[in-house]
């Protein structure tokens, strides 16, 4: 028989290892078998960890297992078509019952007139432009009319100094052709236009200008077509002038071309006409039938547009007013000046500085001669074009001849040389908006993960906040059980010991016990233990 001291030794040693168990269920409160099986809302993980023989239960695991792959393979997937940031397009024909109409820059093809050039504009700028050479001799005198060689010889040489501080704006814009000279006859909805329906606007092509252009908000009312078709448009009878055109070695000179260049643009932005717009030459009738365009682009990451822009001289950025301030600013740089159509406050380039350094260098420039100063304008997000079809007819001299008897003495020749007369219209009152959508949105991008989740696991996104709270509840779990066991240390039994009858309890289960009561109904879910 055991004595009394071995019996007490022995219940000793059970207090000590039952005490140790019990701190072992703390650290695992949360069991996790228990919470597969009787919490997860997640499909085939009751089957897996509940009852059940090993063979059903092994099945439910490889189901769970493939798709728990497959709804990670569709995952991942699914994030990389979202962060490519595809977009499609979507394209609509609207119908308006009013077009606003563009604004219309033209400027003759020639930039300076002839009979304008003074004898002093002949010291002045005679050289630079090439009319001249350094003994001061017509350099193509077959290529100038007999009143412009007399002209040419009457310069007194030494009496004229040249002026360093030569006004090459007021040049430009005295010599250039006239809108009185320019513009015969001008028809809005065939009724006459008026003069401040025209601005001044100086280009590389010299002195233009400009129909329906934007000022300010408060000063512009835009033109607008109520009916498509040419009778509802606006219609010019130009004379170019030829008569007048000078041959030089500017860089904006078309000496081979005689007509005039036209540019539709919206009115807040400046025209770049050198490079972009048609040509309307004399002797014919031009048709223009324009349709309206509006693209908008998402921005980065689905596209380089450019939301906003950084320009200093115009109110709304564009892709010309970017190019204009870009060129602006490497004129500044190496020539310390600007041209005349140039924006901002810097001086105006003398005759030697335009011709020998502002010239040379925006022709490097464009050429990719000068890697340093490349022009990164990029499309803004917001575009409206104005795309232009055009037909022509030959045009009747003898009619022309007698449409403008009373007022100019212009013979039949001279029309056919000289007169040009350009219709513009809208084809049709709709426009085209072409819209950049995103592929898939975020909105898209939950909505495709969850399609996954519920079809492979049978989860939503309360199960994923359900396994964060699980994973949380686990942390907070071990972290208080280690500081109970450290706060809790069994003690020796020492003296006479009373044995006290054994429950039936089962401790094995306690943790699943204690791990149930904490989310019955009857205590709202909160462990009365931790209150």
């Amino acid at each position: 028989m055991p004595t009394m001291a071995e019996i007490a030794s022995e219940i000793t040693s059970k207090m000590d290892a039952d005490i140790e168990e019990n701190a072992r269920r703390r650290q695992k409160r949360f069991y996790f078998p228990t919470w597969a099986s009787e919490v997860s809302d997640i499909h085939g993980m009751k089957h897996v960890m509940g009852r059940g023989s090993i063979f059903r239960r092994f099945v439910w695991l490889v189901i769970l297992l493939g798709s728990t792959s497959v709804f990670g393979i569709q995952s991942i997937h699914t994030l990389q078509n979202y962060l490519k940031f595809n977009h499609v397009t979507k394209l609509d024909i609207l119908f308006e019952p009013k077009l606003d109409m563009p604004a219309l820059t033209m400027c003759n093809l020639n930039k300076y007139r002839s009979s304008a050039i003074t004898l002093e504009d002949i010291v002045h700028v005679g050289f630079s432009l090439g009319i001249v050479d350094e003994n001061h001799t017509l350099l193509y005198p077959h290529l100038y009319t007999d009143e412009f060689v007399e002209k040419l010889e009457a310069v007194d040489w030494d009496t004229i100094e040249e002026d360093e501080n030569y006004n090459m704006t007021d040049f430009t814009i005295r010599t250039g052709h006239q809108l009185k000279d320019l513009i015969q006859s001008c028809q809005w909805k065939e009724e006459e236009c008026v003069e401040d329906d025209f601005v001044l606007s100086l280009t590389h092509l010299g002195a233009c200008y400009t129909f329906n252009k934007y000022i300010d908000a408060d000063g512009f009312s835009s033109h607008n077509a109520t009916i498509a078709g040419a009778a509802n448009g606006l219609q010019l009878i130009l004379d170019i002038e030829e008569i007048e055109y000078t041959p030089t070695n500017d860089l904006d000179a078309g000496a081979m071309d005689a007509g005039v260049k036209i540019m539709l643009h919206r009115p807040t932005e400046p025209p770049y006409i050198k490079e972009l717009g048609f040509a309307v030459a004399p002797g014919l009738h031009t048709f223009v039938q324009m349709r309206h365009e509006k693209i908008t682009s998402e921005p980065y990451p689905y596209t380089d547009c450019e939301e906003e822009g950084d320009i200093e001289h115009f109110d709304h950025y564009s892709l010309q007013a970017c190019r204009i301030e870009c060129e602006t600013k490497i004129v500044e740089k190496y020539c310390g000046c600007r041209l005349p159509e140039q924006p901002g406050n810097a001086n105006v380039c003398n005759p030697p500085e335009t011709h020998e350094c502002a010239h040379i260098k925006l022709v490097e420039a464009i050429e990719g001669l000068l890697p340093n100063e490349e022009c990164n304008c990029r499309s803004p997000c917001d575009v409206e074009n104005y795309h232009s079809s055009l037909s022509t007819s030959r045009l009747r001299a003898g009619f022309l001849k007698q449409l403008f008897k009373d007022s100019h003495n212009r013979t039949e020749e001279y029309i056919r040389q000289n007169i040009a007369v350009v219709t513009i219209y809208y084809e049709a009152l709709n426009y085209e908006e072409i819209d950049q959508i995103p592929e898939m949105s975020f909105t898209m991008l939950l909505a495709n993960m969850g399609g996954n989740m519920g079809l492979f696991l049978g989860g939503s996104l309360l199960t994923v906040i359900q396994i964060l709270e699980y994973f949380f509840d686990e942390t907070v779990g071990c972290f208080k059980s280690e500081r109970e066991v450290t706060e809790k240390k069994p003690t020796t039994v020492s003296g006479p010991v009373v044995i006290a009858p054994a429950n039936n309890r089962d401790t094995t289960n306690g943790a699943r016990d204690e791990y149930k009561n904490r989310w019955s109904f009857d205590n709202g879910g909160v462990d009365s233990g931790n209150m």
